[in-house]
């Protein structure tokens, strides 16, 4: 992919140059910039998330949301390792406020917590497929780009967006259980 990607902006490179050679550089330039900007606007985004997470494990209330989602884990993973379970649902709660990225550390976690023991495939399968098809109430990250960005109306991707991610969830869910074995 890289490799395609690479083609195709060497070819718009050149392209550029016989055309109009003297928006190369500002437009590379414009580029970084934006790229910049987007960047700093999401690494703040994630932090702010991370601290959050960081505070909720060290005030102990990360085990409290672990119990309250317990029965949506017997349902979707059936019995998992006490740590594994509170990682799993930090991770699950955080792909629910839309914080895909900010998941990446809870679900490692989640799965080194569930490699420590024999016949987990089915819940790492699972854990997958959640993280993969995540049901997101709040799209934290493209409501960000989108205010960012100055959307006339950046809120109207919610209602798709938790359709959308709902059936997916649904679809995923279903399919593991019925092709892959406890």
């Amino acid at each position: 992919m890289n490799a395609i990607f690479g083609v195709l902006i060497t070819l718009s490179l050149i392209v550029l140059l016989f055309v109009d050679p003297s928006t190369v550089l500002p437009s590379f330039i414009s580029g970084a910039e934006n790229a910049f900007s987007l960047s700093v606007k999401l690494i703040a985004s994630y932090a702010v998330w991370l601290g959050i997470f960081g505070v909720l494990e060290d005030t102990g209330l990360d085990k409290k949301f672990a119990r309250l989602l317990k029965p949506v884990n017997r349902f979707l993973f059936g019995k998992l390792p006490e740590k594994a379970e509170e990682y799993a649902s930090i991770n699950i709660s955080a792909n629910i406020l839309g914080l895909s990225g900010a998941t990446t550390p809870f679900g490692i976690k989640t799965i080194d917590e569930l490699e420590k023991f024999k016949d987990t495939g089915y819940q790492i399968t699972m854990f997958f497929v959640i993280n993969a098809t995540s049901i997101q109430l709040i799209p934290t990250s493209v409501l960000a780009l989108r205010i960012s960005f100055g959307a006339a109306t950046p809120f109207d991707i919610i209602l798709p967006t938790v359709l959308s991610t709902a059936v997916s969830t649904l679809i995923g869910v279903l399919l593991v259980k019925i092709f892959v074995k406890k």
